[in-house]
């Protein structure tokens, strides 16, 4: 009798244990930009200052008003760590923000626009869990690329001219999974803040298994602020209804539109 007592006094302490553990895990997210390109992208030209993919400090989706860099240094929750300018030529910026009051860290890489491919390619190779990195800053080892928890693109939907086939070999698909894997995928999320990204979308991610956050259903403008609501309704571990709220109503207050602008957001893939 005696052991069962301290079984039972001893049980909560460790369900204790294990859940701050769980809660206190870091997080990362991870976004890729690829700038808006009137070049080198098949979209209705933007006016040529904030069109010029190769060109990240004017960009419409990076240096503008509502560009991911120029948006986020104004949101006092995030704090810069580092910028880095990668040599590659393909990233043509990258910045690594910590969140103030959270263990959560986001890379945010703005892609040259000229290689909008690569970047489609990238997202869709984290989404699958691949090409995993590891970033030092310091004492801390963050998580990034296919380790990440939430995995971000924000661009032209280039799958609208192109097969998401191209990216996606079949020995990544679901079935192919094992049971751990398919685990790990099902706790993982992506966004996609482009044009009818749930159209072009669905196919290869959900093939992925990742669990899908936002996906649009019309023409958008894949501005900062929509992405900004996305984060931290689910950082702050809102439904998904509550985050499609959030994000159609961030994106109605910056487009001067009369109500949430619901009919443009989905959590869901499409059937």
């Amino acid at each position: 009798m005696k052991k069962i007592i301290n079984y039972l006094y001893i049980m909560p302490i460790v369900f204790s244990i294990f859940s701050f553990q769980a809660f206190a895990e870091t997080k990362t997210i991870h976004v890729l930009v690829a700038l808006c390109d009137n070049k080198y992208q098949k979209i209705v030209p933007v006016p040529q200052a904030i069109g010029n993919g190769q060109d990240p400090k004017n960009n419409l989706y990076w240096g503008a008003a509502y560009g991911f860099k120029t948006y986020f240094a104004k949101q006092k929750e995030w704090q810069i760590i580092n910028i880095n300018k990668p040599s590659s030529g393909k990233i043509l910026e990258e910045i690594i923000y910590k969140h103030r009051n959270k263990d959560v860290y986001l890379i945010a890489q703005a892609y040259n626009g000229k290689y909008i491919d690569d970047t489609v390619d990238d997202f869709l190779y984290f989404a699958a869990g691949k090409k995993t990195q590891q970033i030092s800053l310091n004492d801390k080892i963050v998580m990034a690329g296919g380790n990440s928890n939430l995995v971000v693109y924000i661009g032209h939907d280039s799958l609208m001219e192109s097969s998401w086939r191209n990216y996606l070999p079949d020995s990544w698909r679901w079935d192919t999974l094992s049971k751990t894997e398919k685990e790990k995928q099902k706790l993982r999320y992506a966004a996609v803040f482009a044009c009818k990204s749930q159209k072009y979308f669905t196919p290869p991610l959900s093939r992925l298994g990742i669990t899908p956050l936002i996906l649009t259903l019309h023409r958008m403008a894949p501005e900062a602020y929509s992405v900004h609501a996305m984060i931290t309704s689910w950082l702050n571990g809102e439904s998904k209804d509550e985050i499609r709220y959030k994000v159609a109503s961030a994106y109605s207050k910056y487009q001067k539109l009369s109500k949430p602008a619901l009919h443009i957001f989905t959590t869901e893939y499409s059937q």
